[in-house]
């Protein structure tokens, strides 16, 4: 891909302009479909996903997140350069996510270009690898699974401080002795529900209802959350189609009317 730098002068991108067979050659998928184990596939493909992080709960998570990926191509019964092409392009999504801090909309921005990329047959601007139906299915898929769960991958992967302090505020101050409790016997001990000062102890809290009510609105919105965003999702793919289809056509039109003139 073709940019200019920041003198002007034209320079030649390293990223790939498409993304199949880019991180998972044909060869690698070959030997993933001859693998005979769940474990055996995770390996494979975190070498070739690029996974360096120390054995932990970190590559656990990616290792998984391209196994799932790998998963749904297969049920999908996507065809290789498919296949490659999802795989990158949700290592491109979370590469980028993390590494200039993106929230979930503008992520979610970067995988609609990515997949209308490889979706229509126009190079040399974009490939026809993904069809209507697949696109949608992807869409749908990631929704559910990647997008839902954005904020644990942020809060796994990106790098934080916890700060733990204390205030010591009896420096050079003089404090009382400390009183000796009084000595009780077996007489004085009385049954703790039956003390009417004591019954807000044994019943839910206002601060336990106020969260139950809570949980149960937010449960509710989510639901409600995720609805919207699916139905935002099918249709910004829609209209995106659509103007991609009806810029071709304008673009076909010019052409030809050039053409008739010469």
């Amino acid at each position: 891909a073709e940019c200019l730098d920041q003198e002007g002068k034209l320079a030649i991108s390293r990223k790939p302009l498409f993304l199949h067979f880019t991180d998972v050659r044909q060869d690698t998928l070959q030997r993933l479909a001859a693998a005979g184990s769940k474990s055996e596939i995770k390996k494979m493909l975190q070498e070739c996903m690029e996974i360096d992080e120390e054995p932990g709960f970190r590559t656990e998570i990616l290792v998984d997140l391209h196994y799932h990926n790998y998963s749904f191509c297969l049920a999908r019964k996507f065809a290789p350069a498919k296949t490659s092409a999802l795989l990158s392009i949700v290592k491109r999504m979370l590469d980028e996510a993390l590494r200039k801090r993106l929230d979930a909309e503008r992520v979610f921005d970067i995988c609609k270009e990515l997949l209308l990329k490889h979706s229509v047959e126009r190079p040399p601007w974009s490939v026809g690898i993904f069809s209507f139906e697949d696109a949608k299915a992807v869409m749908d898929y990631l929704h559910n699974g990647f997008f839902r769960h954005y904020r644990l991958y942020m809060y796994a992967f990106l790098p934080r401080c916890d700060l733990n302090f204390c205030v010591d505020g009896g420096r050079g101050r003089a404090f009382p002795p400390l009183m000796c409790p009084p000595i009780l016997k077996a007489a004085d001990e009385v049954e703790a529900r039956e003390q009417p000062e004591l019954a807000h102890l044994f019943g839910p809290t206002d601060a336990e209802l106020a969260a139950a009510e809570a949980a149960r609105r937010a449960a509710s919105g989510e639901d409600e959350r995720s609805t919207l965003i699916k139905r935002k999702v099918e249709e910004g793919v829609k209209r995106l189609m659509e103007q991609f289809e009806q810029k071709l056509k304008d673009q076909d039109d010019r052409f030809g009317q050039m053409l008739s003139r010469s």
